[in-house]
């Protein structure tokens, strides 16, 4: 529809709902014929809102394992920058994630000290970044924060990562959460448990800690029936 057309529309039905008596039926057309050509203030003044600089940091993130190694730390130590300024802390965590996709030990060092940060959220998506990027220092990390830290998503979220990281260095702190009082941890943890080893001593805590420190242990696997079990009732 032209310019024109549409302003000739938008003037006829205006002018109807004016003599109908209904003012707010007027300024309802108006709206719906004019929004959608409205520019926002960030729009005219090419300012990024938090939406648009997280969907530019998530790109950014997709982006990070290719880029070539010698563009890789100072992009780093920029993201690093942001992070360490950014007042908005969604968009700060979206800074960490995209922290977290670089390889680069800078990056561990950032996401580790995350994990100390005044907000839960912000300390589970440290949690998250470490599972992702696995390796010695997510492993021992994500122990520490199972010994020391006193929410419980977070520690949930760190025993979810210890199985996402997929170390066997993990079964020791796992076997131990599954030993927890909590029937969600120990839920968690033997999920995460049967992720790291690929295999399944249910809820057997003995046997997993046989397994972390002997690689071996004499317990039997649950059996398929009793597998077929649990996940009907």
């Amino acid at each position: 529809m032209s310019g024109r057309l549409t302003s000739l529309v938008l003037a006829m039905l205006a002018l109807m709902a004016t003599v109908s008596g209904c003012a707010d039926t007027a300024a309802a057309t108006r709206d719906f014929f004019v929004k959608p050509f409205r520019k926002t203030p960030e729009q005219i003044y090419g300012i990024k809102t938090p939406k648009d600089r997280v969907k530019d940091y998530r790109k950014l993130a997709l982006q990070a394992e290719k880029m070539p190694a010698n563009q890789q730390e100072p992009t780093v130590a920029k993201l690093t920058r942001e992070y360490d300024t950014e007042s908005d802390h969604w968009v700060r965590r979206e800074i960490l994630r995209t922290i977290a996709a670089f390889p680069q030990p800078a990056a561990d060092e950032v996401v580790v000290r995350a994990l100390a940060d005044e907000h839960i959220e912000t300390r589970r998506v440290a949690c998250e970044c470490l599972g992702e990027r696995g390796g010695d220092v997510a492993v021992r990390e994500l122990t520490r924060v199972l010994g020391s830290e006193t929410n419980e998503d977070v520690r949930m979220s760190a025993v979810a990562a210890l199985g996402k990281a997929g170390d066997s260095k993990a079964l020791a702190p796992l076997a131990e959460a599954l030993a927890d009082g909590d029937p969600a941890m120990q839920a968690e943890a033997y999920n995460a448990l049967t992720a790291v080893s690929g295999r399944d001593y249910g809820t057997n805590v003995q046997a997993w800690r046989e397994l972390a420190t002997n690689g071996k242990t004499d317990a039997a696997e649950i059996s398929f029936a009793e597998k077929l079990r649990r996940t009907i009732y």
